[in-house]
């Protein structure tokens, strides 16, 4: 196991961690599958509202590559389709069968699974062997997890897109900590799950020679028993177990910024798919709140969020990840690739005489308050505690960025529209943390600035 060193990012301890305990959480009356956090997705429908579907059932597609299907995690019927500006797709709303009239669907099939007590009435998929995998041709690999929803899982550099079929990635980087400081804890998602790990990394070997398997350090001590498929090994502080950081560490020629990544997660419910031939539809999140710890939670793909985080007045707000995740509306339901909700508190109130405070128990980069000088957990708010102003060139950014770029530098370059000034400034190695925006003492939103204009780029390459 090798160790990377990485000397920049966020290493202020913040209160709200989860803690390990683990809580099955029943299935709720309506899960959605959403197209809002898959990136550059263009999606075609292939169900209408009040379709009877199975779990498997293909719900949509992408345009760029039709084989590419996104499947119903539960059985049921389309109770809504949900559009956004420009009709765009935002998510597929199924009522679960349990909650159905059955009189309003005598004809929907259905099975009691046996596992879970629910009834589902599972797409059968061809599945592959557990052994001799060496031997099952990289083709229908490909073919079996397109068809079983999957194949989004598996993201390219830089632009993190889904994985082009025809590219032989020179690395593959696995992801044991998530892309959040408050992702589940690998402990709860690999602890039974071993054997499916261990043929996803088979599966994975099919397609590079090369597969990097990360962990922060300090879940090292709770992985005993599967620190030999380790490889590599990060600091505690954020974003250091991020893939695209990681690449930046280990590449060494530029055909490797075309390497693959995913998660331990994403990679478990691909053995599930082929080696059961069943969509599985458990997925392991977190929610997290200031000074309230909380449980990981199992639930079904596509849960709503008001179920997992209650009712919440107006001085909160919720996103998926505590410096780069999306803003979430409570009537909507969770993503595919959304792991965790951090409940942040939103309180736009100004604080009286607050650049006289001692600021005991506030977060802050620079050494303007007290708070540098202990190691406690610290509060974390929505607040931006002042206006937006002109980059003064202070070097903040710069000096918490874990892929040494200058985001200041390149910002100006995006905003003169010199796109060969920006790449030359490193902008394609962002890893879109968003520790650029939070450090910034003039407010500017850097990282969605830097990220619009990689979205730029690639689109104007396809």
């Amino acid at each position: 196991m090798e160790n990377i060193k990485i000397l920049k990012g966020f290493k202020t301890r913040i209160t709200g961690m989860p803690d390990l305990s683990v809580i099955q959480m029943p299935d709720p009356e309506t899960i959605a599958v959403s197209a809002l956090d898959i990136p550059y997705i263009r999606p075609k429908l292939l169900v209408k509202e009040n379709d009877s579907v199975k779990t498997g059932t293909p719900l949509f597609c992408d345009k760029r590559n039709k084989c590419i299907s996104y499947v119903s995690p539960a059985t049921g019927i389309v109770k809504k389709i949900v559009f956004g500006d420009r009709r765009r797709l935002q998510e597929v709303v199924i009522a679960l069968y349990k909650n159905i009239d059955k009189n309003l669907d005598k004809n929907l099939d259905k099975t009691l699974d046996k596992n879970s007590g629910k009834t589902d009435d599972f797409i059968q998929f061809e599945t592959l062997p557990e052994t001799d995998v060496e031997k099952i041709p990289r083709s229908k690999i490909i073919n079996l997890l397109q068809q079983g929803g999957l194949w989004q899982c598996l993201r390219e550099f830089p632009s993190r897109d889904t994985a082009d079929e025809n590219h032989a990635p020179p690395m593959i980087i696995v992801s044991l900590n998530g892309n959040d400081l408050f992702s589940p804890h690998p402990k709860v998602i690999i602890e039974n799950e071993t054997s499916f790990f261990e043929f996803g990394l088979k599966i994975l070997k099919q397609f590079s020679n090369r597969i990097i398997v990360t962990s922060r350090k300090s879940s090292l001590d709770m992985l005993n028993g599967f620190k030999d498929h380790i490889t590599h090994a990060v600091p505690d502080f954020y974003p250091s177990w991020d893939p695209a950081v990681v690449l930046y560490q280990l590449k060494k020629t530029r055909e490797e910024n075309r390497s693959w990544c995913i998660t331990a997660e994403h990679l478990i419910l691909i053995a599930k798919l082929l080696l059961t031939g069943r969509y599985p539809v458990k997925r392991v999140v977190t929610v997290t709140r200031k000074n309230d710890k909380k449980p990981h939670l199992i639930i079904r793909q596509g849960a709503p969020v008001q179920g997992l985080v209650g009712h919440l007045s107006d001085k909160y707000i919720i996103t998926t990840g505590r410096f780069n995740g999306r803003l979430v509306d409570p009537k909507s339901h969770m993503g595919f690739f959304e792991n965790t909700l951090n409940i942040i508190p939103d309180n736009h109130k100004e604080e009286l005489f607050g650049f006289i405070q001692p600021g005991l128990s506030k977060s802050s980069v620079s050494r303007t308050f007290l708070s540098c000088l202990s190691n406690s957990p610290k509060d974390l708010d929505a607040n931006t505690h002042g206006e937006e102003r002109a980059c003064i060139n202070c070097g903040y950014c710069t000096s918490i960025c874990p892929v040494d770029l200058a985001p200041n530098f390149i910002m100006k370059a995006l905003f003169s529209d010199d796109i060969e000034d920006a790449l030359s400034y490193g902008l394609l190695d962002c890893c879109r943390c968003g520790l650029c925006s939070y450090t910034c003492p003039s407010k500017i939103e850097l990282t969605k600035i830097l990220s619009d204009g990689m979205e730029a780029h690639y689109k104007d390459k396809e």
